[in-house]
């Protein structure tokens, strides 16, 4: 398998910026540009996500929430879990894992040439 596939199955399938150390390991740093903001992204959204998943667990073990799913998605969309804080997080993430996929099938054809 040539190194830039492999590269762009890491970044695609594992991480964004892992790729790129893969391919290239003296452009860490570029790497980071990619890995970085996405983690940073990940994290807060998993944060997010947890606090209202520790929430609505709370409120079903209190009794205060039925235990069917179309009221725990109504509570869901009630919580104001769809913020813009999220959605700038969301698409931060998205653009990290498109870009660091392009960004490291433009440097293997670049070596390859």
């Amino acid at each position: 398998m040539k190194a830039s596939i492999r590269a762009a199955l890491i970044s695609a399938l594992l991480f964004p910026g892992l790729g790129h150390l893969a391919l290239r390991p003296r452009r860490a740093s570029r790497g980071m540009l990619f890995l970085v903001p996405t983690a940073l992204a990940v994290l807060y959204l998993l944060g997010s996500m947890l606090q209202l998943v520790s929430q609505l667990q709370q409120e079903l073990n209190e009794g205060r929430l039925a235990l069917d799913p179309f009221a725990i998605l109504d509570r869901v969309h009630a919580s104001g879990i769809d913020n813009p804080a999220t959605n700038l997080a969301a698409a931060v993430m998205l653009v990290g894992w498109i870009g660091a996929l392009i960004d490291v099938v433009w440097l293997g054809k670049r070596m390859t040439s």
